[in-house]
């Protein structure tokens, strides 16, 4: 199981000017349309239910990415789940891989709380944190 990322372990890494997501960090944001109404700067948004067909592509494009951080609104199901249905993938391609390939070094990790637990944190103190937010649509969820 992937082990959780705080909020605040990960606003370091986002407000830090010297880092980018998809390069020193990739945030995988597995809401569905909910995504429209708020998320956190860089983040790609994948689904839940299409994490089985996209793994293999995510890990194609972003296997340099020494951090990947999965989340939900909450993420205590879809956000675990899709963070252990990606290690299981990375996992079967280590098993075939050269010993130095990059994947052996990423961590993959949980937002702790998820989004819903990212907007509390920091919409009022750090709303920058937070792109597209669209407060009349939130109150809605």
């Amino acid at each position: 199981m992937a082990s959780f990322i705080s909020a605040q372990e990960l606003a370091q890494l986002v407000r830090d000017p010297t880092k980018t997501a998809g390069t020193d960090y990739l945030v995988v944001d597995v809401r569905d349309s909910d995504f429209a109404v708020g998320h956190i700067p860089g983040a790609l948004n994948v689904p839940a239910h299409d994490m089985y067909a996209k793994a293999g592509s995510i890990i194609d494009t972003y296997s340099h990415v020494p951090l990947v951080v999965f989340h939900c609104m909450l993420s205590q199901q879809r956000g675990p789940k899709a963070a252990r249905i990606y290690k299981e993938t990375v996992d079967g391609r280590l098993k075939v891989s050269a010993p130095n390939d990059p994947l052996f070094a990423q961590s993959v990790r949980v937002l702790d709380r998820g989004f819903g637990g990212w907007v509390d944190s920091f919409l009022k103190t750090e709303p920058n944190l937070i792109s597209n937010f669209d407060q009349e649509m939130w109150d809605t969820l």
